[in-house]
């Protein structure tokens, strides 16, 4: 029997690997938007550093397995019911290394996985994942007040957004930089041109990193709403993950008729070796030892 190994899926495969997805649509939505996310990210770069999309043994087409690599975030998905591709594939990621594996719906699964081959675990954050279908977003009415205007994000704003994002760590200002030039984004604008508000898209089609200048305001509300009318305009259904612990974004978010969906976590490792990326600063941040 040959030995299992992880296999990148070719570039020239890409748009037959993400139409696998539209099985049970929109049950495998998120899968399909990641994908559809990196071969448009190609038409910027051909070559994205530290980014890998691997299959078990080159299987894709028969089990829809994939664990992807982008920097220090990890996806996965599976086709298969029984997770039994998916267990293998993780057990030959490359645990020495530090990542986030990001909206993991299979955390009892990574967790063996870890406990399998020594893993230990840097935290976990558990997230309920919000879905609105576009034809709602569509109906959305977005007034803005005078004085203030809404547009694209600009990669400037990327160190004001980190600056003030709770879970920014090393390399969070090349990340959302990345995603607010290759993604779609929302801003809110005084006269002056200052940014109040925010709203990027990652890489899976999610909506993240919300956040506003001034509390109490209103202005989140209406970057939400006007951002998720844009991507509805764009034929996308609208996905948001919410930390459980977050009261105010989770009131916002089914305000608008968002209705909650699954449960999903952010679980990142604690890497073996001196490394690039280190996950101890971040920890040490949070009181973590």
């Amino acid at each position: 029997m040959e030995e299992d190994r992880l296999v990148e899926i070719p570039r020239s495969d890409w748009e037959e690997w993400r139409d696998l997805y539209k099985r049970d649509w929109p049950r495998h939505e998120i899968a399909f938007n990641l994908v559809q996310n990196y071969i448009d990210w190609s038409k910027h770069d051909r070559k994205i550093k530290d980014l890998v999309l691997y299959s078990l043994n080159g299987s894709w087409r028969e089990n829809g397995t994939f664990v992807i690599i982008d920097r220090i975030d990890l996806y996965m998905h599976t086709l298969d019911e029984s997770l039994g591709t998916l267990r293998r594939a993780l057990e030959l990621v490359d645990w020495d290394y530090y990542y986030v594996a990001v909206m993991c719906e299979h955390e009892a699964l990574l967790f063996d996985t870890f406990k399998k081959l020594n893993v230990r675990v840097g935290i976990g954050r558990l997230n309920t994942m919000y879905f609105l279908p576009k034809e709602e977003a569509l109906k959305f009415n977005v007034t803005v007040p005078a004085g203030l205007r809404l547009g694209s994000l600009e990669p400037g704003h990327a160190k004001i957004i980190t600056d003030l994002w709770p879970h920014r760590e090393r390399g969070s200002e090349f990340s959302i930089e990345r995603l607010v030039r290759w993604n779609p984004s929302m801003g809110l604008f005084d006269e002056q041109g200052n940014l109040l508000g925010w709203c990027l898209l990652t890489q899976a089609g999610v909506m993240g990193s919300l956040g506003v200048i001034e509390q109490r305001k209103g202005y989140g509300k209406l970057v939400v709403m006007a951002f998720a009318k844009k991507l509805a305009e764009m034929g996308r259904n609208l996905y948001a993950s919410i930390l459980v612990e977050n009261e105010p974004s989770k009131a916002l978010f089914a305000g608008l008729g968002f209705k909650p969906i699954k449960d999903v976590n952010w679980i990142r490792n604690r890497e073996r070796k001196f490394v690039e990326w280190s996950v101890e600063p971040y920890l040490a941040a949070l009181g973590i030892s």
